[in-house]
C-alpha cells in the first residue's frame, strides 16, 4: 500500500471521511488530499506527526532512507512541494553531480585517464 493509501485508511478508520480532520497538524486540507492521492509525498516531518496523531508505527516501509546532512535534507523536504517540472530539473541536476562524482572516481583508478 502507498504511503497515501495508508494515510487515507488510517485517517477515515480512526477520525472520520473528512480530510480536513488533520487540522490540528498543521497541514492544510488540500495537502492531506494531495498525499492521499499520491500527488506529493510528505515530509518526514508530517509523517512523524501523522503517526504519532493515529498512534502509527513508521516501521516497515519499504525504504528506509537516512540523511546525515540536515542541510540537504531541508532541501529534499522542500522538494517534495514542487512541481513535476521542477522535481524533473532536480534530478537531472543531482544526476549531473553524481554522475561527475562516479567519472571522478573511475578516472583516479585509472592510470591514462584525462582527469
Amino acid at each position: 500500500m502507498s504511503i497515501g493509501g495508508r494515510i487515507k485508511q488510517l485517517r477515515t478508520y480512526k477520525i472520520g471521511p473528512r480530510p480536513n480532520s488533520l487540522k490540528k497538524l498543521g497541514v492544510k486540507q488540500k495537502q492531506i488530499s494531495a498525499y492521499e492521492r499520491g500527488a506529493h509525498i510528505p515530509s518526514v516531518e508530517v509523517l512523524i506527526r501523522i503517526s504519532e496523531a493515529f498512534d502509527a508505527s513508521l516501521e516497515g516501509q519499504s525504504a528506509k532512507i537516512e540523511v546525515k546532512d540536515r542541510e540537504l535534507l531541508r532541501y529534499f523536504e522542500a522538494i517534495d512541494d514542487y512541481n513535476e517540472d521542477e522535481r524533473a530539473l532536480v534530478k537531472s541536476m543531482l544526476n549531473l553531480v553524481v554522475m561527475k562524482h562516479k567519472f571522478k572516481n573511475i578516472a583516479l583508478t585509472q592510470p591514462n585517464s584525462i582527469f
